[in-house]
């Protein structure tokens, strides 16, 4: 047990130490525990962190171990109803662990402060909140580790639920390419649902937009290695042109919704993956989604 806490300990230093985002850092750990490598997904969660583009929302950590825990569904189900529903409860699970690990959910909780500037985000790594974050995925990486795999253990001899509807899935669906679409399937994101595990925090169609843009970037690069630990920094501290059109999009939804966050946008949180379900299947979210895929179309 020791030898496989230290193993996990062993990859999610590196990848923190690699300089890249707490999002993509968690992303790639996680799927790095469960023998994974999807490389341009890992670094697409880029911007997923300081709370999906440094809004103070849901942690990085968490999100990434969310969008792990749907690649991980990807690889162990063949039916798409499936691997959605085992990673949406995977998600609610990562959740409430994370609640109970962390204290807090949200990243400026976590922090005490606002990353949205560069002055804020320079405070955060000159009094070693960097190394706290990192400290912290370390620890938050052993306990995901068994929650996922035990979680989708108990799926493969369950049935999904009778309406699997998810608006993350169907926000990547719509505005996938076919290529994208073949990569990873549109479920790996499903955890996003309701605002990143049900918490009503940054909305999942919106978020599957950035995602989307992003992953675009990284595949039209010529070369396909990961970034240094100087240009990661870099990243992180904003000096990147390929923020700008994700950034656009975060700008322009929020003026059109009043709001960046699924509990603002839709007046509620969801009770449970069936009430998701039961919302999106009665056309809840549909002009968000529509707003999103038009955003992007138009980005492409």
């Amino acid at each position: 047990m020791q030898k496989r806490e230290d193993r996990i300990r062993g990859v999610a230093k590196e990848w923190w130490l690699r300089g890249v985002s707490c999002s993509e850092a968690s992303t790639t750990t996680h799927n790095r525990c469960a023998g994974i490598a999807t490389p341009l997904e890992e670094q697409a969660s880029h911007l997923l962190s300081g709370g999906m583009m440094h809004q103070g929302n849901a942690c990085g950590l968490l999100s990434g171990a969310v969008l792990s825990a749907g690649l991980q569904a990807a690889r162990r189900f063949d039916d798409d109803a499936m691997r959605s529903a085992a990673t949406l409860c995977a998600s609610v699970r990562l959740a409430e662990a994370f609640r109970e690990s962390s204290g807090a959910v949200d990243c400026r909780e976590i922090t005490g402060q606002s990353l949205a500037t560069l002055r804020e985000k320079a405070q955060y790594m000159r009094e070693g909140k960097a190394r706290q974050c990192g400290q912290m995925l370390m620890k938050w990486a052993n306990r995901t580790d068994t929650l996922v795999d035990d979680v989708l253990t108990e799926f493969e001899s369950g049935e999904p639920s009778p309406s699997c509807a998810n608006c993350a899935v169907e926000t990547f669906e719509k505005i996938a390419s076919e290529e994208e679409f073949a990569q990873s399937g549109p479920t790996y994101v499903a955890g996003l649902a309701g605002g990143v595990g049900l918490l009503g925090r940054s909305c999942a169609a919106l978020t599957v937009g950035i995602l989307i843009l992003t992953l675009r970037h990284y595949a039209s690069r010529r070369s396909q290695r990961r970034d240094s630990r100087f240009l990661g920094s870099l990243h992180e501290l904003g000096f990147a042109r390929f923020r700008k059109r994700p950034a656009r999009l975060l700008q322009e939804f929020k003026l059109r919704f009043g709001s960046d966050l699924c509990s603002e946008i839709i007046g509620r949180l969801f009770t449970s993956p069936d009430d998701h379900a039961s919302f999106i299947a009665e056309g809840g979210c549909r002009e968000v989604i529509t707003f999103v895929e038009g955003r992007v179309s138009e980005a492409h």
